[in-house]
């Protein structure tokens, strides 16, 4: 009967990379964000409002003024064009407040005389929501200030444009202060919601780095634990249970190994590595014959070749051990984009269903080690039929 043992397998997750939190008066990402796209926003909002009410102004106009409104129309969408393209820059915001000045003065030559007290005069319409887009372009008191100075041009243009200014002319222009209020009001509110999402954002990445920081220890333990008991635990259990007398050449090297090993961890880090050469290594010092195949030279990562070079020295120390034979077959090979590496014996064999739990510590180690790389492992076995472990990684 043949059996398998299936490793956990996951892709290599690398650790994760550490953001700071906003902090103080600075703001974060969505905040930041949010202010632009308004500002974005209440620069193209502004400039429609102008192009319809050039619109107006031109079916306002009597005759003899049309040709005069028209100029005047022309240099306004001249001049939109300019703001939409570099609206939100801190100096247009002067050169535009003083645009719109100049034309809240002009209202005795560009608006009828019965349309300056009500909400039909254009010029009101453009003045009103540049203070309205101002507010989400300046600060609070920068922007009461531009707001005074237009709504000052504008009831100043009634006054030139008629000795007797319409009694609705100062209510109007002082309801821009309103609106300018709003607009504001509505723009603390989007920050403020920015800011929150940005605390939770924060609060989020925090419990994740602190999550990330835990499995880290994890897998340190667990990476401590897989290297002792591929070094000394190894080499004592083969000398306690009778394995090895004690005299063969091989077991002081080995035991210097051990030391060295765990005295000083393998660097897991970049660069790459031949898996051939280290895997000549592993069948040099094995205390069994190793038969191997392949490649003359395999390269990847060296955290994935320094990973399945200590699974196979396991796997052939586990052979000796346990499968009653002298010598393995080690072979390695490419299959679909996979690089694999086989561990064979013609042993004993074993069924793998019928050991227990607690005594695969070969499947369970090896399994481990190759999903912390991206890999996975197998362990096919029978009774009377020899063993095989297969190694496989990506060669991405």
């Amino acid at each position: 009967m043949t059996g398998r043992w299936w490793s956990p397998s996951s892709p290599l997750t690398p650790r994760p990379r550490l953001t700071i939190p906003p902090s103080g008066g600075r703001p974060g990402a969505t905040e930041d964000g949010l202010r632009r796209l308004g500002r974005r926003y209440a620069v193209l909002v502004r400039t429609a409002v102008l192009v319809c009410a050039g619109g107006a102004a031109l079916f306002q106009a009597t005759p003899d003024r049309r040709s005069l409104v028209g100029v005047v129309v022309v240099g306004l969408g001249a001049w939109s064009v300019v703001y939409a393209r570099f609206g939100t820059r801190g100096w247009l915001l002067l050169a535009d407040t003083s645009v719109i000045m100049l034309l809240c003065l002009t209202q005795r030559w560009t608006v009828p005389p019965d349309a300056l007290g009500d909400s039909t005069n254009w010029v009101l319409a453009v003045a009103a929501i540049t203070a309205v887009a101002h507010q989400w372009l300046t600060s609070a008191a920068q922007g009461a200030l531009l707001t005074t100075a237009i709504v000052a041009a504008h009831l100043t243009g009634n006054v030139l444009a008629s000795s007797d200014p319409p009694a609705g002319s100062v209510p109007l222009g002082l309801w821009t202060f309103a609106e300018a209020g709003l607009s504001r009001v509505l723009y603390l509110l989007v920050r403020a919601g920015a800011r929150q999402a940005d605390l939770a954002v924060a609060r989020n990445e925090q419990a994740r780095r602190d999550a990330a920081v835990a499995a880290a220890r994890r897998a340190d333990e667990r990476e401590h634990l897989a290297v002792l008991h591929d070094t000394a635990a190894s080499t004592l259990l083969a000398v306690g249970s009778g394995m090895v007398d004690g005299t063969e050449p091989w077991l002081a090297d080995q035991a210097a190994r051990d030391l060295e090993i765990l005295a000083v961890r393998p660097d897991l880090g970049g660069g790459d590595a031949d898996l051939v050469r280290l895997l000549h290594q592993v069948a040099r010092q094995a205390p069994i014959a190793v038969e191997l195949c392949s490649p003359p030279v395999v390269p990847m990562p060296s955290f994935r070749a320094t990973a399945i070079s200590a699974a196979v020295r396991e796997a052939l120390t586990n052979v000796a051990r346990h499968a009653g034979v002298e010598s393995a077959e080690l072979t390695v090979r490419r299959n679909g984009g996979w690089t694999v590496v086989e561990v064979a014996d013609r042993g004993r064999g074993f069924a793998p269903e019928q050991v227990p739990e607690h005594r695969r510590g070969l499947s369970h180690s090896i399994g481990q080690r190759m999903a912390r790389v991206g890999g996975r492992a197998v362990v096919t076995s029978r009774p009377a039929g020899g063993a095989r472990v297969s190694l496989e990684v990506p060669d991405d």
